[in-house]
C-alpha cells in the first residue's frame, strides 16, 4: 500500500495557440435577413399593439410601461449592445438569449432602427455598431406569464393563499450601480405588493432581500390576484414555491441497538438538513456540533429526512446495521446546520430564504474544519430558468471560496406526462426531467439514484413489478446533461448510487414506492422501538456518494477539493462512451464512485496526482512517467485522466461560468515540439508580409474517449484512452498532458480580475491483464529518476 504519486514536470506555455477554425453556418442574406428583422416587429405588434410606438410622437398612444425582452441572436450580445438603445440588459444565458428591461421609449428607437435596417443601406446614418447588433438578431420575444411561473408553485385558487418565492431580475450584468438599482427594485416590488389588494391583510411581505445585486429575492403570501399580478410584473424572474424535499417512506423494518457505541471516527461530514435525532443509538455521539439557522429560530415538528441523511452519510450502507447489531464499523463524525421543519403537508421545508441559510451554514462548517458537506435538499423543478437559479448559483460561489465540496442531490420527479412503467425511461430524457437546483450548481458534485434490486416484496405487492432494472435509473432520478454553451452540455449528475427505486402495481395501476425490496433501509427517529425504516429519492444517493468522498479525504487529509473531485471521479464504476442511451448516461456520468479504487496506489495500479494553478488564457504541460514495461506486448491497459477546477461564476453573464478547461494526451513530441505546436501562431497576412515566418501545424493527442468536446462546459471532466493491441511502445517514454484553459467572454473587468485558476489533476495507469506487475514501483522509480534529472541540468 502507498501514496499516489504527485507529479513535477510541469511546464507554463509562454503563449497560447488559438484555432481559426469557426463552426459551418448558412451565408448571411443581408436582404433577407433585414426583410426577417422587420417581420419580427411587426408581429410582436400585431401580438400588443402599441408596443413600440412612440408617444411623444403619437399623443394618443398608450404608454404600455416597462417590459422584458427576450432577443434570441446568431451570436452573443453585450451589454453595452441595448444600453446604447436606452435599454436596461438583465442577463444572457447560455444559449444565444439576453433579456432586456424596456420601457416605451427605449421600444420605440428599436423600431425605429428596424425601420432604417430594413430600408437602403446606403442611407444608413446612425452608429455602425448599432447596425451590427441588428444583423445578430434572430429573434425577438416577450417574457410573460408563462415565462415567469415555475412549473410546480402552488398558485392560489378561489379565496385562499399561498406562500411564494419571488427572485428578481439581476442587476449585476452592469457593474456600475448594480446595488443601488438592485435595491431599487427590490423596495419598488415589495411596495407594488403591500399595496396591490390593501383589502385583503393575509397578503403580506414575508422577508426582502437585496444585499447581492445578483440574488434579488422577495418571499410574500398572495391570494390569486396578487399572484397574477406579479406574473406580468417585469421586474420578476421566476415566480417558485418554497424549497422543500420530496420523499415518500414508509417504516417496515425494525432493528436492535448496536451492542456497544458507536465511536465516530475520520474526515467530519456536514449535513444541512432537517433535525438529526441521535436518540437513535445508531447516532449517539455521531453528531459532533449542531447549530440553527437562522439564528435563534423556534423550529417547529421535525421530518426524518435529516435522521435518514445523516444516517446514510456517517455509515455509507445501513444494510449491515440492520442485519448485525454487532457491526464494528466506525461512522464519520457529522456537523449538523439545521435549515428545515416539517410543512402542513408533512413535508421537509427550509424555514426561510434558501440561499443565504444555505450561505451561513457553509460558513459555519468552514469555521469548523468541515470540508465535505451534504445538501440534499432541492427544487422540485427542473432547473430551466432563463439565468441559473439563485441556489445553486450561491452555491457554486460560496463552495468556491471556502474550499468545499458540496454534494447535492439531482432530484425528484414528481409526476410525468407518460407512463411510469411503460414510458420508462424515455420520461428521463424530457426537459422537465432535468437536473433540479442546487444539483445544477457547476462545482457541486451532483448525484443520481440507481435501482440496487429489481425484487419487490411479493407479501406486499404481489402484484406488483420494478420499474426499472438492477442498476438501472431509477424512475423518479432527474437527469442531464444541462444548458451550456455547447451541444454536449454541462455533464450532470457526475455520480450515481443506491438510494431506492419504484415499482408498479398491476392490480391498482398505482406507482409502489415504499415497497421493501426496491427502497433502501435507513435510520430514523425512534418510533415506539423502530429504530430503521426504508427510503427512495436521491436525497438517499447522495449521501452515500459523500460517505465516499469522506474516505477519500480521511486517506489523503491535505488534498484539495479539485483533487477530491478528481479522485472520485476515477473512483466511479463507468466512463461516459456514447450517447444511445442518453438516459441512462446522464443519471450518474462516472457511475457509482468507491473509493477503494482510489485510496492507494498497488501492484498494477498507479495513480499520479498533481495540484497547482495555471494563468488564464493559457496552456500548460505535465510530464507524465509511462514505464517501459508498461508498453510492452498485449495487454488489457489504459490509461485514465481526471480533472477539476473551480472557475468564478455570474448568474447573469451569457457563459455562468468564467472559463472551461480540456486537456489532449501527447506522446512521441519532446517538449519543444509540443511548446512550439501549442504557441500563438503568425496569421496568414503576418506571413505574407514575412516569409521567414513558418506556420507549426496543430498536435493531435491520443485519442481518447468522450472526445474533449463532451465536457467543455464542465468543471470535472474524466476521459480514458484504451487500447491492448496497438499504439504502444515500449521505446516511447515520452508522454505530456497539455491543458488548456480558455475564458469565457465576460467583461473587460472581470477578465482582468480574473489571472489564474487552481486545478488538479489525477492520471491512472491499470495493466488490467498483468497483475502481477509492480507498476507502481515501476513508476516511482521513474519519476525519480527524471526528477534528478531536471535537477541536474538546473544545476549545471
Amino acid at each position: 500500500m502507498a501514496d499516489h504519486l504527485r507529479l513535477s514536470g510541469v511546464t507554463p506555455m509562454t503563449s497560447k495557440r488559438k484555432t481559426n477554425r469557426r463552426p459551418g453556418t448558412k451565408p448571411f442574406d443581408p436582404d433577407e435577413h433585414r426583410e426577417h428583422v422587420f417581420q419580427i416587429f411587426d408581429d410582436l405588434e400585431a401580438t400588443m399593439p402599441g408596443l413600440f410606438e412612440d408617444i411623444e410622437v403619437e399623443p394618443t398612444a398608450e404608454d404600455l410601461g416597462e417590459i422584458v425582452l427576450k432577443v434570441t441572436g446568431s451570436a452573443q450580445f453585450t451589454p453595452t449592445e441595448f444600453t446604447r438603445l436606452k435599454m436596461s440588459p438583465l442577463a444572457g444565458d447560455e444559449g444565444k438569449h439576453f433579456f432586456v428591461l424596456t420601457n416605451q421609449e427605449s421600444r420605440a428607437l428599436f423600431h425605429e432602427l428596424a425601420e432604417k435596417y430594413n430600408g437602403d443601406p446606403a442611407t444608413w446614418e446612425d452608429p455602425k455598431s448599432w447596425r451590427e447588433m441588428l444583423e445578430k438578431v434572430q429573434n425577438i420575444e416577450l417574457y410573460g406569464r408563462d415565462d415567469r411561473i415555475s412549473a410546480t408553485v402552488v398558485q392560489p385558487e378561489g379565496d385562499g393563499v399561498e406562500t411564494i418565492d419571488i427572485t428578481l431580475w439581476p442587476t449585476s450584468v452592469v457593474t456600475q450601480g448594480a446595488a443601488k438599482v438592485g435595491k431599487q427594485r427590490v423596495e419598488a416590488l415589495v411596495g407594488f405588493i403591500e399595496e396591490a389588494d390593501p383589502a385583503d391583510a393575509r397578503v403580506e411581505v414575508v422577508y426582502s432581500d437585496h444585499r447581492d445585486p445578483d440574488t434579488l429575492q422577495v418571499r410574500a403570501t398572495v391570494n390569486a390576484q396578487v399572484f397574477d399580478m406579479l406574473a406580468e410584473h417585469p421586474y420578476v424572474e421566476r415566480l417558485q414555491g418554497p424549497l422543500v424535499a420530496s420523499v415518500t417512506e414508509k417504516d417496515i423494518f425494525t432493528g436492535s441497538a448496536p451492542t456497544q457505541p458507536p465511536l465516530p471516527e475520520g474526515t467530519p461530514i456536514g449535513i444541512i438538513d432537517d433535525l438529526i435525532v441521535d436518540a437513535n443509538p445508531w447516532l449517539h455521539d455521531v453528531v459532533v456540533a449542531r447549530k440553527d439557522f437562522p439564528t435563534g429560530h423556534q423550529f417547529g415538528s421535525h421530518t426524518r429526512h435529516g435522521t435518514q441523511v445523516a444516517g446514510l452519510a456517517a455509515w455509507g450502507d445501513i444494510a449491515p446495521l440492520l442485519a448485525d447489531p454487532d457491526f464494528d464499523g466506525q461512522p464519520f463524525p457529522l456537523y449538523l446546520a439545521r435549515v428545515a421543519q416539517m410543512n402542513s403537508q408533512g413535508r421537509t421545508q427550509l424555514v426561510d430564504n434558501a440561499d443565504k441559510l444555505l450561505e451561513q451554514a457553509l460558513r459555519w462548517l468552514h469555521e469548523n474544519d468541515v470540508r465535505i458537506v451534504v445538501f440534499a435538499l432541492g427544487r422540485d423543478e427542473a432547473d430551466t430558468g432563463p439565468i441559473p437559479e439563485i441556489l445553486s448559483s450561491t452555491l457554486d460561489r460560496v463552495a468556491t471560496e471556502l474550499r468545499m465540496v458540496v454534494v447535492t442531490a439531482a432530484g425528484n420527479l414528481q409526476d410525468t406526462t407518460g407512463h411510469w412503467l411503460t414510458d420508462y425511461p424515455s420520461y428521463l430524457i424530457d426537459a422537465a426531467a432535468k437536473v433540479a437546483a442546487p444539483g445544477s450548481a457547476a462545482t457541486a458534485v451532483t448525484v443520481g439514484s440507481l435501482a440496487h434490486t429489481d425484487v419487490l416484496d411479493a407479501t406486499t405487492a404481489p402484484y406488483g413489478q420494478a420499474i426499472s432494472g438492477v442498476d438501472k435509473p431509477a424512475p423518479f432520478t432527474r437527469t442531464g446533461p444541462l444548458r451550456a454553451t455547447n451541444a454536449a452540455g454541462r455533464q450532470k449528475p457526475e455520480f450515481a448510487s443506491y438510494g431506492g427505486s419504484w415499482g408498479w402495481d398491476a392490480a391498482t395501476n398505482q406507482v409502489i414506492r415504499d415497497n421493501a425490496g426496491l427502497a433502501v433501509p435507513t435510520l430514523i427517529p425512534p418510533v415506539n422501538g423502530r429504530l430503521f425504516g426504508l427510503a427512495a429519492g436521491t436525497s438517499y444517493a447522495a449521501p452515500r456518494v459523500a460517505h465516499e468522498l469522506a474516505r477519500i479525504q480521511t486517506r489523503y487529509p491535505d488534498a484539495s477539493p479539485n483533487l477530491l473531485r478528481a479522485l472520485l471521479a476515477l473512483a466511479g464504476d463507468q466512463m461516459p462512451q456514447g450517447v444511445s442511451d442518453p438516459a441512462e448516461i446522464m443519471s450518474g456520468v462516472f457511475g457509482v464512485p468507491s473509493a477503494d479504487r482510489v485510496l492507494e496506489s498497488v501492484g498494477n495500479s498507479v495513480i499520479f496526482v498533481y495540484e497547482g494553478e495555471m494563468a488564464t488564457n493559457s496552456h500548460l504541460a505535465i510530464e507524465l512517467p509511462i514505464p517501459e514495461e508498461f508498453a510492452t506486448g498485449v495487454s488489457q491497459r489504459e490509461v485514465r485522466v481526471a480533472l477539476a477546477f473551480d472557475p468564478p461564476t455570474r448568474r447573469s453573464r451569457r457563459d455562468y461560468v468564467a472559463g472551461n478547461m480540456v486537456f489532449e494526451l501527447i506522446h512521441r513530441e519532446p517538449l519543444a515540439a509540443i511548446q512550439a505546436a501549442f504557441a500563438k501562431q503568425p496569421t496568414a497576412k503576418e506571413r505574407e508580409d514575412d516569409p521567414a515566418l513558418t506556420l507549426v501545424p496543430a498536435m493531435k493527442g491520443r485519442r481518447m474517449t468522450p472526445p474533449k468536446t463532451r465536457f467543455k462546459s464542465s468543471t470535472l471532466i474524466c476521459r480514458e484512452y484504451s487500447n491492448p493491441f496497438k499504439g504502444w511502445d515500449p521505446d516511447d517514454q515520452l508522454y505530456h498532458l497539455v491543458i488548456t484553459h480558455e475564458p469565457s467572454p465576460w467583461t473587460q473587468s472581470q477578465k482582468n480580475a480574473y489571472k489564474k485558476q487552481s486545478f488538479a489533476v489525477a492520471v491512472q495507469l491499470v495493466d488490467r491483464g498483468r497483475p502481477q506487475l509492480d507498476l507502481f514501483g515501476l513508476a516511482e522509480a521513474q519519476l525519480q529518476a527524471r526528477t534528478r534529472g531536471r535537477a541536474q541540468g538546473q544545476t549545471q
